[in-house]
C-alpha cells in the first residue's frame, strides 16, 4: 500500500515491461537485498534483481539463505557473462533472477542499461563530498540510471541515522534538467509472501523518474545474463524440455535425501548442513513455457555469431575463426567434449562449469599428462596429435583449439583412417593463415 498526503492507496504503481522481466538494481545491498527481493516478489511480475557490493552476501555461502522449513530458497544457476553469481527461486511461478557481483556499486551501475527500478538504502557510495551528503546532491545522479517512468525506492531504514538523505521536495529537477524526480508517496510492504529470515515490514519513499534518455541495450543485457537468450530458436527447441542441471558441488535432492536418511539412522553424524534443495532451479512447465516464449520472439535472442567452415574428412570437421571462450554456450548445447591444456581449461570452466562433465584436461595437476611429451604446435609438435586428442574425447563431439601444423592437409592425413567414436571435430583458431586452403 502507499500513502500520499494522508490518502491511502491499495498499492505502489510499479512500472511495466512488455515481453521481458523488470530490471531492478540494488547497489551496495549487503544482506538488505532480501528487502528489495521481497518487494519484487510481492509485485508478482517477472524481474531480475542486480546487486553490486564489495562484500557480497551470496545466498549459497554460510550462512545459507533458507526458508522456515530449511529448504533452499535461492538455487544457483549459470554465471552471467557480466561476472558474479546468479540465482533463482523455482517456486515463484514466473521468471526471476538474483545476480550478485563483487564490485563497487558506483562502477557497477555503468554496466547496466537504464533500469526500471532502483532500490537504495545506503547512499554513502554515491556521495562525493567529505561532509554529510544530501538528497538533492545524490538523487539526480542516481536518477540518470533509471528509465523514463521508472521508480526510485528509498528505504527508510536509515532515516534516523542520516536524515539529510530524506530531506526531499515533492519535485526535484537535475541541474541540467535532463531528469526530474517526483515524490509519489510513502510505500509500505508487509511482505506476507516471502518465507525468509531477515524479512519484515518495509517502509520506503517512492519517486517516479522522468528521463530524457532512452532505455536501450536491454535485450543485449538480458542475453549477457541468460545462456538461453544467446541461442537460436532452432537450438532452443533441443533444450525446451531439458531442465538445467544443478550447480556443480551443490547436492541434488536425491543426494540430500540420502544424507538425511543416514542422519536418521545415525543421529550422531548430525543433520545435513545444507538446506534441502529443490529438484531443479525450474519446474519443467515453467521452463518449457519460458523457452517457447523465446522461440516465439526471436528478436529477443542474441546468438553469438560464428565464422565457420565445415569439411568431411571421414568425420565432420568444423573450423571456427574465433576465441573458444566466446562460444562455450554453443559447445555445451552440442554436448561437446572440450580438450585443452590446463590454463585454458580453467578459464573455460570458470565461465561455463557444466562443460566439466565431458572436459579433458591434458595436464591434470596431480597426475601424469594424458599425452606424454606434449608439444602443441610447430615446430616439432607431437605427431598425430589430432588423432590422439580424439582418442581422449568423452562424447561424439570434440572441441579443441588450433594445433600441430594448422593445415587442412594435416587434418585430412590424420583423420583418413580414424575409426574412433568421435563424429564431429570442432577446432577454433584466430590466425587467418591457419587452415587456409
Amino acid at each position: 500500500m502507499m500513502w500520499k498526503n494522508g490518502e491511502l492507496f491499495a498499492s505502489v504503481p510499479m512500472p511495466k515491461a512488455e515481453g521481458r522481466p523488470l530490471i531492478v538494481s540494488h547497489p551496495a545491498a549487503d544482506l538488505n537485498y532480501i528487502n528489495s527481493w521481497s518487494i519484487m516478489v510481492e509485485n508478482s511480475e517477472p524481474f531480475i534483481l542486480f546487486c553490486d557490493e564489495l562484500g557480497p552476501r551470496y545466498p549459497d555461502d554460510l550462512p545459507f539463505i533458507e526458508d522456515s522449513l530449511r529448504h533452499e530458497y535461492f538455487s544457483r544457476i549459470a554465471n552471467p557473462l557480466t561476472g558474479g553469481r546468479a540465482y533463482r527461486n523455482p517456486g515463484l511461478g514466473y521468471q526471476n533472477m538474483l545476480v550478485h557481483r563483487q564490485k563497487d556499486a558506483v562502477e557497477g551501475m555503468l554496466d547496466l542499461p537504464l533500469v526500471d527500478i532502483l532500490y537504495v538504502d545506503w547512499l554513502e557510495p554515491f556521495s562525493q563530498g567529505s561532509g554529510p551528503s544530501s538528497f538533492s546532491e545524490i538523487m539526480p545522479k542516481l536518477a540518470r540510471n533509471v528509465r523514463d517512468g521508472g521508480l526510485i525506492i528509498l528505504d527508510r531504514k536509515h532515516a534516523d541515522v542520516v536524515p539529510s538523505w530524506f530531506a526531499y521536495s515533492n519535485l526535484l529537477l537535475s541541474t541540467s534538467n535532463d531528469v526530474c524526480i517526483e515524490h509519489i508517496g510513502r510505500g509500505e510492504w508487509l511482505i506476507p509472501s516471502v518465507d525468509l529470515p531477515h524479512t519484515g515490514d518495509i517502509i520506503a519513499e517512492v519517486f517516479r523518474v522522468s528521463n530524457n534518455l532512452e532505455q536501450t541495450g536491454v535485450e543485449d543485457f538480458l542475453a549477457s545474463l541468460m545462456m538461453e537468450r544467446r541461442l537460436t530458436a532452432e537450438q532452443l527447441m533441443k533444450i525446451k524440455y531439458k531442465l538445467p542441471a544443478r550447480w556443480p558441488g551443490h547436492p541434488d535432492r536425491d543426494d540430500w535425501m540420502e544424507r538425511y536418511m543416514d542422519y536418521l539412522d545415525n543421529p550422531e553424524i548430525g543433520e545435513p548442513y545444507l538446506p534441502c534443495p529443490p529438484h531443479s532451479s525450474w519446474t519443467i512447465d515453467e521452463y518449457s513455457t519460458w523457452v517457447q516464449s523465446l522461440i516465439d520472439n526471436p528478436s529477443q535472442l542474441r546468438p553469438i555469431k560464428r565464422i565457420e567452415r565445415t569439411f568431411d574428412f571421414g568425420i565432420k570437421v568444423t573450423l571456427v575463426n574465433g576465441d573458444m571462450k566466446d562460444h562455450l554456450d554453443w559447445l555445451l548445447w552440442n554436448d561437446a567434449s572440450v580438450i585443452t591444456r590446463s590454463r585454458l581449461m580453467s578459464d573455460f570452466l570458470s565461465k561455463c562449469c557444466w562443460l566439466q562433465n565431458r572436459a579433458v584436461n591434458l595436464q591434470p595437476e596431480w597426475e601424469r599428462p594424458l599425452i606424454t611429451n606434449l608439444r602443441w604446435s610447430e615446430p616439432n609438435s607431437t605427431s598425430n596429435l589430432t588423432a590422439k586428442l580424439l582418442d581422449l574425447a568423452k562424447s561424439p563431439v570434440a572441441a579443441t583449439i588450433v594445433h600441430g601444423e594448422a593445415t587442412l592437409e594435416q587434418l585430412k592425413t590424420e583423420l583418413k583412417n580414424y575409426e574412433g567414436d568421435v563424429e564431429h571435430l570442432i577446432i577454433f583458431y584466430k590466425d587467418e593463415f591457419d587452415y587456409s586452403d
